[in-house]
């Protein structure tokens, strides 16, 4: 990896050569030695200093997106590599929580599956309270598990993401963006009875009883809610009741992306710290998957998804 386009990132994202350095463990004159050299030998000025504050040039602002990429690529090489040398071989389960397996874990383990070519991957749909007996009666390979508060050091060790509740809907976005919970149309899903007690909650908090709000629908699993909201949720240009929707960042994260559907605020939530869930991965003893645990980190990592 090219260090020297680390610190020049790391400088341009906190514009402070001290903060930087002390992010990276080096000085801060070497600091200003590696962007000296890094600007020397492109012939741009990358930042620009006004007294005690640093600023981006426009030539910087271009060169930092140019550097994450190529930062990211090395770090994906780095990733795969590590996972290419503890190639996989057999058949394995792995106990899965329902948010997860309507959500990101297709693609996650289509993912493995193509860099371990030799691994068969099944899957077992379980509670979240289930997940860590399953794992410690080795009736799975791997469990993706919820860390507890503060995570325990196996927790922390096996940390794969974090979730995040938000609301979405595909109907006409408001300009401010904000919604009132009494002015819309809920579309609900009963699955996962973790969630639907996490939304019950937050809407309790907001000082509304959920019976007294509109629900347009309720559905038995996200994708089905997701595919509604899609579908049916657009309305009229101007509507004055949109459809409403609470999910996990990692059930839509690919709907997100092709913005059939937008994150919203809603009123009187916005002082409330939405729900979040820290997912880690825990291996079964003796019977783990090689190298799995730093796959599951990269793969997140790339997806957006930060611990």
């Amino acid at each position: 990896m090219d260090f020297r386009l680390k610190v020049f990132v790391t400088a341009a994202e906190e514009l402070n050569y001290s903060r930087a350095a002390e992010k990276l463990n080096i000085t801060q004159p070497a600091v200003t030695h590696h962007i000296k050299l890094l600007e020397e030998q492109y012939g741009l000025q990358l930042l620009s200093r006004k007294g005690n504050k640093f600023t981006l040039t426009y030539s910087g602002e271009i060169f930092l997106e140019r550097a994450k990429k190529i930062l990211s690529i090395y770090k994906e090489i780095e990733q795969e590599s590590i996972l290419l040398s503890n190639v996989a071989e057999g058949v394995f389960t792995i106990g899965v929580p329902e948010p997860i397996y309507y959500g990101i874990f297709p693609d996650f383990t289509a993912d493995y599956c193509r860099l371990s070519p030799k691994a068969t991957i099944y899957h077992k749909i379980l509670k979240l309270k289930e997940i860590s007996d399953a794992v410690k009666n080795q009736q799975v390979n791997v469990g993706i598990t919820v860390s507890h508060t503060p995570p325990t050091p196996e927790e922390e060790a096996g940390g794969f993401f974090t979730d995040r509740l938000i609301a979405l809907t595909s109907s006409p976005v408001k300009s401010d963006l904000y919604y009132d919970l009494q002015e819309t149309k809920l579309l609900l899903y009963d699955g996962d009875p973790e969630t639907s007690a996490e939304i019950t909650s937050i809407i309790s908090k907001a000082g509304h009883n959920l019976n007294n709000l509109t629900v347009a629908a309720t559905m038995k699993d996200p994708t089905s809610a997701l595919r509604f909201m899609a579908e049916y949720g657009l309305g009229n240009k101007g509507t004055t009741y949109p459809l409403i929707g609470f999910f996990w960042k990692s059930q839509v994260s690919k709907m997100l992306e092709s913005r059939t559907i937008s994150p919203v605020n809603i009123t009187e939530l916005q002082d409330q710290t939405p729900p979040t869930r820290r997912y880690c991965i825990a291996q079964a003893a003796g019977k783990e998957i090689p190298g799995f645990a730093t796959y599951a980190r990269g793969w997140a990592e790339k997806k957006g998804l930060a611990l």
